[in-house]
Parts: structure tokens; C-alpha cells; sequence
């Protein structure tokens, strides 16, 4: 499975927090995201597998891909169950 942000949802910097704000009504909140949450969004610009997002993530703060993929596995749940990522394949 592959997973890409959804079109309609933008992240901006408010308040010195960095924020998923949906646009045209696709979910009732905000999500705030930490640093890694933000490198991840920018990943998922493209398509990528659970795999791909955690072996750049890895790459990133030099840590074993393993390390890291339980939280990707976590965090892409969350965007999807927002409906802020969609699974593309």
C-alpha cells in the first residue's frame, strides 16, 4: 500500500506550531505536527509505502529504519483515519 496527503488539506506555521488545516470541510479539526510529523508530510507529497517514509525518516535522524516504523505505522493511521492521507494502491 501506498499513502499520499490529501489536496484538500494545507500545513502552515500559526503561533509557532505547525498545523494540518483542512480545507472544504474533509475533517471538523486541526492537526498539529512535531518535526518528524512534518518531514513525513512532506514526504507524503508523492506516494510512498509505510517502508519508504520509514527508511527516509531513518535516513534523516541516522536511526535504524526499524526504530522508526511502528510510529510511521501509527501516524499514517491517524492521517488516514482523518481522512488527511489517502491509500493510493
Amino acid at each position: 500500500m501506498t499513502y499520499r496527503r490529501q489536496d484538500n488539506v494545507v500545513a502552515r506555521a500559526v503561533a509557532g506550531e505547525n498545523v494540518l488545516i483542512p480545507v472544504h470541510g474533509c475533517t471538523d479539526s486541526v492537526y498539529t505536527l512535531n518535526v518528524t510529523g512534518c518531514r513525513l508530510w512532506d514526504l507524503l507529497a508523492e506516494a510512498h509505502t509505510e517502508a519508504e517514509l520509514a527508511a527516509a525518516l531513518a535516513d534523516h535522524y541516522h536511526v535504524d529504519p526499524a526504530a522508526v516504523a511502528a510510529d510511521v505505522k501509527l501516524f499514517l493511521a491517524d492521517l488516514v483515519r482523518m481522512q488527511l492521507v489517502t491509500v493510493v494502491d
